[in-house]
């Protein structure tokens, strides 16, 4: 397995569901250890760039492993959430049981901060566990259950493809996780059926 991360999903939740994925038919997994999984969070911007490091030397790499397992682990139980009708599955106990137990886990607070020379309100998390690190993706997955619209989600509409995104499109008629790679090929397999079928 390759190790990459997709962010073509307009929706962090998303982006964290396609952090395995197998757009061209062969499988990546862009979280394989707690430090990967910690630079994600990163990328993704759930995690300052600038905590990383902090991070990385706060916690054991078996307890960051650890981690990663669980966010593994949380990624397979989400895409069958995701997969289920929403209108059922989304509001069942048992999910709103699970996000809710791994909410609790968040230690954050509220200051006051200086930015561009006015005060503002600003949320601190802080991570006195490792595990607590998996709160910042359960918060956007909660976001997408209660705010987002089921019929928006999709999964690419080219068969290998394995990427999901929520089509933030006008008319809502995206289908490719990304036109320029996926509708492409789409396009070219399409073209080149027809050119077989004419010979």
């Amino acid at each position: 397995m390759l190790s990459q991360a997709f962010f073509v999903g307009d929706h962090a939740a998303l982006d964290f569901l396609n952090t395995i994925a197998a757009p061209r038919g062969e499988l990546v997994e862009s979280i394989p250890d707690g430090a990967s999984y910690v630079r994600w969070l990163a990328d993704a911007g759930l995690l300052d760039a600038s905590a990383v490091q902090g991070v990385l030397d706060k916690f054991s790499g078996a307890a960051l492993d650890r981690t990663a397992d669980t966010a593994r682990d949380l990624r397979a139980w989400f895409r069958q959430v995701i997969e289920k009708p929403a209108d059922t599955h989304w509001r069942a106990a048992d999910v709103v049981a699970k996000l809710n137990q791994m909410l609790a886990m968040d230690h954050s607070h509220r200051r006051l901060e200086m930015c561009d020379g006015h005060l503002a309100l600003k949320e601190r998390r802080e991570y006195t566990q490792a595990q607590q690190l998996l709160v910042p993706v359960v918060q956007v997955i909660a976001e997408l259950v209660t705010d987002g619209n089921p019929a928006l989600i999709k999964c690419c509409a080219n068969p290998p493809c394995t990427l999901w995104f929520y089509d933030r499109t006008k008319a809502h008629r995206r289908r490719f996780c990304s036109a320029s790679v996926c509708g492409n090929r789409v396009k070219v397999a399409a073209f080149r059926a027809r050119q077989r079928q004419s010979m």
